[in-house]
C-alpha cells in the first residue's frame, strides 16, 4: 500500500512540476526581452553620447548585461574584433545563431532581433537611433502583451499540471 501511495504522490508532484515549468516559460521570455531592451538602451547611449565604435560598444554592453544577451553581445564583439571580411549583419547573425538554443525567445522575437542587426554599422547616427527606438517599441509592446497572457496562462498551466497528475493517478490506480 505504501509504495503505491508514494508512487501516486511522486506522479502528482512530477506533473505539477511540469505545469510550473511551463508556467515559468513566458516569464523567462519576458526577462530575456527586458534584458535585450536594456542592451539597446546602452547601445543608444554609446552611439549618441560617447560615439563608441561598434566593437567596443558591443563589448561594453556585454559587460553591463547578463544571461543570453550578455553572451550575444560578447560573441558579437569578439567576432567584430577578429576583423573578418564579413559584414556586421553577418557577424550579428552568427552571434545570434550560437545563442538561440539557450534563450527563451520566440521565433518572432528572433526575427525582429535579427532584422535589427541589418541596421548595425550601415546607418548614420540618427537612423541608428531610429532603428533602436523601433526595436525598443517592439519589445515594450511584446512584453505588455506577454505579461497579460502570462497571468492567465500561469494559472492554467499550474492547474493543468496538478489536475493532469491526479487524472493519471486515477487512471493508473
Amino acid at each position: 500500500m505504501f509504495p503505491s501511495i508514494a508512487g501516486a504522490l511522486a506522479l502528482i508532484a512530477g506533473c505539477a512540476a511540469l505545469g510550473f515549468y511551463y508556467a515559468a516559460q513566458e516569464g523567462f521570455r519576458i526577462n530575456d526581452l527586458q534584458e535585450f531592451k536594456k542592451a539597446l538602451m546602452i547601445l543608444s547611449s554609446e552611439i549618441e553620447h560617447l560615439r563608441t565604435p561598434l566593437p567596443m560598444a558591443a563589448a561594453n554592453i556585454a559587460k553591463r548585461t547578463k544571461g543570453v544577451v550578455r553572451d550575444i553581445f560578447g560573441e558579437f564583439a569578439q567576432l567584430l574584433s577578429d576583423e573578418r571580411n564579413e559584414t556586421a549583419y553577418q557577424l550579428w547573425a552568427q552571434a545570434l545563431e550560437g545563442q538561440k538554443k539557450r534563450a527563451y525567445l520566440a521565433g518572432e522575437d528572433w526575427d525582429a532581433i535579427e532584422g535589427f542587426g541589418k541596421t548595425l554599422g550601415y546607418l548614420d547616427k540618427q537612423m541608428q537611433q531610429s532603428a533602436i527606438t523601433v526595436m525598443i517599441d517592439y519589445i515594450n509592446e511584446k512584453t505588455t502583451t506577454l505579461q497579460t497572457q502570462s497571468d492567465k496562462n500561469r494559472r492554467m498551466y499550474r492547474s493543468l499540471g496538478v489536475i493532469g497528475g491526479l487524472l493519471l493517478v486515477v487512471l493508473l490506480w
